[in-house]
């Protein structure tokens, strides 16, 4: 790299870690209801109006000990954590895309799911507000063709008009309907038998906002892949808590279930199963121990017991920035 090409890498990261301190401004405000502008930023405790040198990103958390300099209340870790998270994020898309309108509207989709993220994870709430926000700016984004990736047009006549539009807008469109229908069917299918959905409905917002802006197919994958994070973080967490309520026998099936799993998902590489009849006895016993899993679960949750929740959302979001950088939009 050159001097120019270091300058502008640190005046990139620079400029992103004081949009991620605006972030927390948005996502505080947005629990107050307090406009994002005015009145300047006070301590959260005890309400004293913050000097700029305690306004500095990360540093002035790091010089204060994570306490008010005032009242002396902890400061939450959300504040330097969301300011690098975003420096990384955006630094990352500028590396990855370089100055474009591409990088523009990628940094304005990044700040919006970080919000989004940030908010489910603290309060379990969703502002419908922020998924609008990035499905329109998706739409838009698709309409333009701001990424270039898709060089496809589509010739439409309506009412006998001819129209040419990109093919990423109809993605764009397909994404933003399927991401909700097929949100809403997996949260709803718990409904059936206890009444319950799966998850909020804040989570169908953010499917719908992100399947607009990266389309039909990479929706697919920011599923796929949101699925996968989920399970990975929540098992261990839902293994732990059914071991401290002492419930070992389905402790028990739940890692029977992903031993068997992973011998028969990968028994190509392992060749551990085979493919005689000791393969198909194990996809048997796999089920049998699946649906034993599942009916144990139902029944806790109709019974009222809490399950280890994470919302969705998070895991989503996760996915499309591992899409972002991984597969490109």
């Amino acid at each position: 790299m050159s001097a120019i090409e270091i300058t502008l890498l640190v005046w990139v990261f620079v400029m992103a870690i004081c949009l991620g301190s605006f972030l927390n401004v948005v996502i505080l405000r947005g629990f107050s209801g307090e406009s994002i502008v005015l009145p300047p930023s006070k301590c959260p405790h005890c309400g004293h109006k913050l000097a700029p040198w305690d306004n500095i990103p990360v540093i002035s958390f790091l010089a204060l000990k994570g306490k008010c300099r005032y009242c002396k209340e902890k400061i939450s870790i959300q504040y330097p954590l969301v300011e690098l998270f975003t420096a990384l994020i955006v630094t990352g898309i500028y590396l990855k895309y370089g100055f474009s309108w591409n990088t523009l509207f990628l940094t304005a989709a990044a700040a919006l799911c970080i919000v989004m993220a940030v908010c489910d994870i603290k309060e379990r709430v969703i502002f419908d507000v922020h998924a609008y926000i990035l499905g329109v700016l998706g739409l838009v984004y698709n309409f333009f063709n701001i990424a270039g990736s898709n060089h496809t047009k589509i010739t439409l006549f309506l009412a006998g008009i001819k129209i040419t539009i990109w093919q990423s807008f109809i993605y764009a469109i397909l994404g933003l309907i399927v991401g909700v229908v097929v949100m809403e069917i997996l949260a709803r299918i718990p409904q059936i038998f206890i009444k319950k959905r799966a998850f909020g409905e804040g989570d169908s917002y953010i499917a719908g906002a992100l399947g607009a802006f990266f389309g039909i197919t990479n929706l697919i994958l920011i599923i796929g892949f949101g699925l996968v994070f989920q399970v990975v973080i929540i098992l261990p967490m839902f293994l732990y808590k059914l071991i401290k309520e002492k419930n070992y026998k389905l402790v028990t099936a739940l890692v029977l279930f992903i031993l068997l799993f992973s011998l028969i998902a990968f028994g190509n590489y392992y060749d551990a199963l085979g493919d005689g009849w000791f393969y198909w006895f194990a996809v048997a016993l796999l089920a049998s121990i699946g649906y034993y899993c599942c009916r144990a679960l139902m029944i806790g949750a109709k019974e009222g017991k809490s399950l280890t929740y994470l919302p969705f959302g998070p895991a989503l979001i996760l996915g499309a920035f591992f899409v972002m950088f991984l597969a490109g939009v």
